[in-house]
């Protein structure tokens, strides 16, 4: 008994055309099937279709094109084979979805062409499963609306550019941060954008980049009218062929606080650090937190000596419990000043210091209280020295008005004396007292008037 290969087999050896038309239906590896246009039954289906639908042939057999539609896509299905039915020979092609036995809705290509079976109009139809096709390009069309988006809204320039650093493309972001119109800066090369340092040569740059370097980084960038800005700058080489990306972000006013930080952290350091006067953080009992550099140059003791130690420990102790009392207060009051105290240097010597103290405690970048004292041994000094010319000037002037007084009192009267016995003796009148007593009287005159002078010179010495 022959088999079905050996029925096909001619008189001269070769397969017939029905063997290889079966065999390719049968083979196909893609669903097909045959389907009676008039009552839409199937006829005939392969393995690929089999395999693909989940269904068994002979569970296929029974089953029309209709039963593999979801039930709301029939309406479509149906009008496709009217207008199979008004042709003899006509090639159809088009996209449906297809469910399978499991209910999985599949997306589906398919061809059909007219063919006769024992005089019946059937359609042999091929099918191809491009769902996970469909599913690839929404998933890319979606990619490609996101990556749209991100172009066009984001607020950072997006730059891509050719072999050479020219703007091939670019987003609106670009457009506002550089000042160029669209068609401006399509002519515009990244060499016309950056601003590199002396020395750099933008031609090796790029060259460099394209090689694989990376460049990125805060670069100054010059706008179309000249002003610069501060671009965070990124780039990334042949993320297509002959392109490359550059992604800026405008951090001018991040960069500008920066450098006024920067100025303003100077500026602390050159009051705090290099001033005249000693800055401290205390804690609420007293103990240092912080002493700025200058207490080396005041003191003559670095700034790390301080810190856990106690400032009342260096107060001169006659001036420690006024000063105590004083800094009690600073809970109650913002601010206190303290009068003048001494406070011991490196030398185990006293400075007279004078102190601003300011509660910060409720600050939370201090933390502490904040003493600014200074330095006014050299005043203080000078005042005393002051006090003491000044009471030496009014004992000189006690003196000197006591000279005075002696001078217009205590002389007047034996000098008088002497003038008086003088002109008696000149009169030669000396009467009871004769001219004996006369000169006693003018010794004792004289003698008297000795001992005022004596009394002033030694005053005045």
């Amino acid at each position: 008994m022959k088999n079905d290969k050996e029925v096909g087999l001619e008189e001269t050896g070769r397969v017939s055309p029905e063997i290889i038309y079966q065999d390719l239906f049968e083979y196909n590896p893609q669903p097909m099937w045959v389907y009676d246009v008039e009552s839409y039954r199937i006829l005939d289906v392969n393995e690929a279709a089999i395999r693909h639908y989940g269904y068994t042939k002979e569970e296929f057999l029974i089953l029309t094109i209709k039963d593999l539609r979801p039930e709301k896509d029939i309406p479509i299905i149906t009008a496709a084979v009217e207008i199979v039915k008004k042709h003899e020979r006509l090639f159809t092609s088009g996209v449906y979805r297809h469910q399978k036995k499991n209910g999985e809705i599949i997306q589906v290509r398919i061809q059909g062409n007219i063919i006769y079976i024992n005089g019946r109009k059937a359609e042999l139809i091929l099918v191809t499963d491009i769902t996970a096709l469909i599913v690839a390009e929404t998933e890319k069309q979606v990619s490609n609306e996101k990556f749209k988006a991100i172009f066009q809204q984001t607020s950072d320039a997006i730059l891509l550019g050719d072999d050479q650093g020219y703007c091939i493309d670019f987003n609106q972001a670009a457009v506002d941060m550089f000042g160029y119109s669209s068609a401006e800066l399509k002519k515009v090369n990244l060499n016309e954008l950056l601003i590199l340092s002396d020395g750099i040569a933008f031609a090796r740059l790029w060259q460099n980049f394209l090689n694989g370097d990376i460049l990125n980084g805060v670069m100054k960038l010059r706008k179309k009218d000249g002003s610069v800005i501060f671009g965070d700058f990124n780039a990334k080489p042949h993320i297509l062929p002959n392109v490359h990306l550059s992604v800026i972000t405008d951090v001018t006013e991040r960069m500008e606080k920066k450098i006024e930080l920067i100025a303003s952290e100077r500026r602390f350091k050159a009051l705090v650090q290099e001033g005249a006067d000693l800055i401290a953080i205390l804690d609420i009992e007293g103990n240092y937190m912080f002493v700025s550099e200058s207490s080396a140059r005041i003191l003559g003791i670095p700034p790390e000596e301080f810190i856990g130690k106690n400032a009342f420990d260096y107060i001169h102790p006659e001036d420690r419990e006024q000063v105590q009392v004083l800094f009690s207060t600073i809970t109650e009051q913002k601010q206190i000043r303290t009068e003048p105290f001494r406070f011991i240097d490196s030398n185990g010597e006293y400075r007279w210091i004078t102190t601003i103290a300011t509660n910060l405690t409720d600050d939370p970048a201090v933390r502490g209280i904040v003493t600014n004292s200074r330095d006014i041994t050299d005043t203080v000094t000078k005042s005393q020295d002051l006090e003491r010319s000044n009471e030496l000037y009014r004992l000189q002037n006690e003196k000197l008005k006591e000279i005075a007084w002696t001078q217009s009192h205590i002389v007047r009267a034996p000098l008088a004396r002497l003038m008086g016995l003088i002109d008696l003796l000149q009169i030669g009148e000396c009467g009871d007292l004769g001219k004996e007593g006369v000169l006693t009287h003018i010794k004792s005159s004289a003698d008297e008037l000795d001992r005022v002078v004596k009394d002033i010179v030694h005053k005045a010495d």
